[in-house]
């Protein structure tokens, strides 16, 4: 451990987030892609994103969506629920790159709450 003036060189690892996380794969709905979530909160929700140039999602750029989730009882079959909203993106990073395409980590914040669209058949339109 190096100190200079008075700190430590070791980062002391902060979580600053208000909402808690959840490692979750949803599939997410945009107006030209879909997309798996890396993790969602009640407050916004983390994708990658192939992208072949850099202008289609920047940050601030206001996206709609739909978040496709599956659920399971014990009285109902298997179904799905969609929960519709938009969102404000507050992150873009570069997560890796070839000749041929970008992949960007986006992270969007709700604008309001999720709305949860019924389904009377259980499957996400744009499927």
């Amino acid at each position: 451990m190096i100190k200079r003036n008075g700190w430590s060189s070791e980062a002391k690892c902060i979580e600053r987030r208000a909402q808690k996380r959840l490692e979750l794969s949803l599939l997410v709905l945009l107006p030209n892609q879909k997309v798996k979530s890396k993790n969602i909160s009640s407050a916004g929700v983390y994708f990658e994103i192939v992208a072949d140039y850099n202008r289609a999602y920047y940050l601030g750029k206001s996206v709609k969506f739909e978040i496709v989730a599956a659920t399971t009882s014990t009285m109902l079959p298997l179904r799905s629920i969609r929960l519709s909203g938009s969102g404000k993106i507050i992150r873009k990073a570069l997560i890796r790159s070839s000749l041929h395409e970008k992949v960007w980590g986006i992270a969007v914040r709700f604008d309001e709450r999720l709305e949860i669209v019924y389904d009377p058949i259980g499957f996400p339109r744009y499927a």
